[in-house]
């Protein structure tokens, strides 16, 4: 490992230092470690853009973590990340109030945070906003693996706690992933360093010259598999590689993979480890008891059991609520607000045979970005079209799901043909005539029609005129006639291509599956992504032109169609009869 200076952020110090009152080190001590990953912005019980109460939040959470409290001599309460991005409540914290204090930072503030890790979409945000984070919290935020090659870490490594004259030393890792899956301009010369190599430095150092006791490792990294860099050592999910090659944890706090989980586990030393996964959204929370036996030997025995724990029936903690009840109110306010009016209804009903004005508007605007020659763009909806032509915050995130940037690549025309063709092979049968069936769809269990696939999948294109020949063979079936200015379209050309972070780089992105290229490969393709989310873009769009009293002129400029039109049109008569865009029961 590199050069030690630490750019440690204002904690208290009363943080970083043993509590007070330790008892004297002999008999059994039990301490209560409790754990939530994942949190994704659940942080009122109320939906504010539905109205519904949330399965899991952070204030139904304080309930129960207030009740181990009173129940338990002895509690840690640990977060594993991922923290910044995922709802309306922070989606307002990131993009309109600038001015407050981090309402994550807040919210685990109350809640007693004994620590938190980075995770991906913390990193997300980009630097300004998860540094407004790590200046709002009262806890420290830990990342042993965020680093600066030249001036070493970026974020306190490790946290030492006291509990009942336990040492307890928690290290904090983060995905590596993080680095190569966000545009490159996203974490900048920070570099993310394996989740191993960190820990076989650091874990020696907490037992040996921090005498931890026990030693918890909360990582934001899953359980195993992932994505693979293998020719640069990078591996998006950590734990079962970590304990088979790093011995000393007790417990591993994770999460990244959404996967709830308990179990135990055995490292290269063959001494058992405790494994916890809450899954996300704070619908569940683990627990762990950790007996500490201090007998005549040198190094005391330390004991775990855990669970996992069904939270959604809390009551929300009336407290936390009034503590945030500001915050409440305005993000309350901000679903509610009217952000524009459009010049044609936003829908997106036929979106398999025909244009869609979603899709054209997603488009316009990433035209608009980065001087692109061409956008590719998924429907990314929880419903197929707006109530009215007036758009409220609420109908924008309904129309446009995801916080995902635009990103901008250089792309071959082959390879901008093969993403279409891709997705053409997912939606579309091969039909010879009009009475076959030509969209892949399967029957709801009300006897509706719906996409085999969900809708998300299908990529559409705008700046290119092109067509889908329903009669052709998979990997034949689209053909790219020009760009939309008339000029020709080349295969073998490059253009500047803006997509979504999405599909820049997500897990089984079909730009990956398509191209062959890795993540490395990708980001040498980077010319740029956007400061802030499509969604930001449509609200200063819709905003502005509410200012002049004005519309939004939503243009057709996605120009696609499928071909022959006779056939189409036959096997559309029949395809469509309860034909259901969402591919989900209604």
């Amino acid at each position: 490992m590199k050069g030690r200076l630490v750019r440690f952020f204002l904690i208290p110090a009363s943080l970083l230092i043993a509590a007070a009152g330790c008892s004297p080190r002999h008999g059994t001590v039990s301490i209560r470690l409790v754990g939530t990953s994942d949190v994704h912005g659940s942080i009122f019980d109320t939906d504010c853009l539905t109205g519904q109460e949330r399965r899991g939040s952070l204030a139904k959470f304080s309930t129960f973590l207030n009740r181990q409290r009173k129940e338990f001599k002895h509690v840690v309460y640990l977060d594993a990340g991922d923290n910044l991005q995922g709802s309306v409540d922070v989606y307002q914290d990131v993009t309109a109030q600038l001015h407050r204090t981090s309402l994550p930072a807040q919210a685990f503030s109350i809640l007693g945070c004994d620590a938190s890790v980075m995770g991906n979409h913390d990193f997300a945000v980009r630097v300004a906003s998860y540094e407004r984070f790590f200046r709002g919290a009262e806890y420290p935020i830990l990342g042993a693996n965020a680093c600066f090659e030249e001036t070493g870490d970026y974020l306190p490594p490790y946290r030492m706690l006291n509990r009942g004259g336990v040492r307890i030393a928690v290290l904090g890792l983060t995905t590596p992933i993080a680095k190569y899956a966000l545009p490159s301009d996203c974490v900048g010369d920070l570099d993310i360093r394996d989740v191993v190599e960190t820990a076989r430095h650091w874990v020696p150092y907490l037992k040996e010259e921090k005498n931890a006791d026990v030693v918890i490792g909360l990582l934001h990294t899953g359980l195993q598999n992932g994505r693979v860099l293998e020719d640069i050592g990078v591996y998006e999910n950590s734990v079962r590689r970590l304990i088979s090659q790093v011995p000393g944890f007790n417990v591993i706090l994770y999460g990244h993979d959404h996967q709830a989980r308990c179990l135990k586990e055995v490292d290269c030393n063959g001494d058992s480890v405790l494994l916890l996964n809450p899954g996300e959204k704070v619908s569940r929370a683990v627990v762990a008891t950790i007996d500490v036996v201090f007998d005549d030997k040198e190094t005391p025995s330390v004991h775990t059991s855990g669970s996992l724990v069904d939270i959604s029936d809390e009551e929300p903690d009336k407290g936390f609520m009034d503590k945030l009840s500001g915050w409440y109110e305005d993000v309350k306010h901000y679903a509610d607000s009217v952000v524009g009016t459009t010049s044609v209804l936003m829908e997106a009903n036929g979106i398999l045979w025909r244009n869609s004005t979603i899709m054209d508007y997603i488009h316009s605007i990433q035209l608009g970005y980065n001087g692109a020659q061409i956008s590719l763009a998924s429907p990314l909806f929880a419903v197929p079209q707006a109530g009215s032509r007036e758009i409220s915050m609420r109908d924008l995130f309904s129309l446009c799901q995801g916080d995902n940037a635009m990103v901008s690549v250089m792309l071959k025309g082959s390879e901008v043909r093969d993403l279409l063709e891709y997705s053409a092979d997912m939606f579309y049968n091969t039909v010879s005539g009009g009475s076959e069936a030509m969209l892949k769809y399967r029957e709801s269990s009300n006897g509706n029609k719906v996409p085999r696939r969900s809708i998300s999948s299908l990529i559409t294109a705008a700046g290119i005129d092109y067509v889908i020949d329903v009669t052709q063979p998979n990997g034949k079936r689209v053909r790219i006639l020009s760009l939309s200015d008339g000029k020709p379209f080349d295969p073998d050309s490059y253009y500047r291509t803006v997509i979504s972070s999405a599909l820049f780089s997500s897990t089984g992105s079909a730009l990956l599956r398509t191209t062959g290229m890795t993540l490395t490969d990708i980001q040498k393709r980077l010319n740029g992504s956007s400061a802030a989310d499509l969604r930001y873009y449509m609200i200063t769009d819709l905003s502005l032109r509410k200012e002049m009293d004005m519309a939004v002129k939503v243009k057709p400029v996605s120009t696609w169609k499928l071909v022959p039109e006779n056939i189409v049109s036959a096997c559309l008569a029949n395809d469509t009869v309860n034909f259901n865009i969402m591919n989900q029961v209604r």
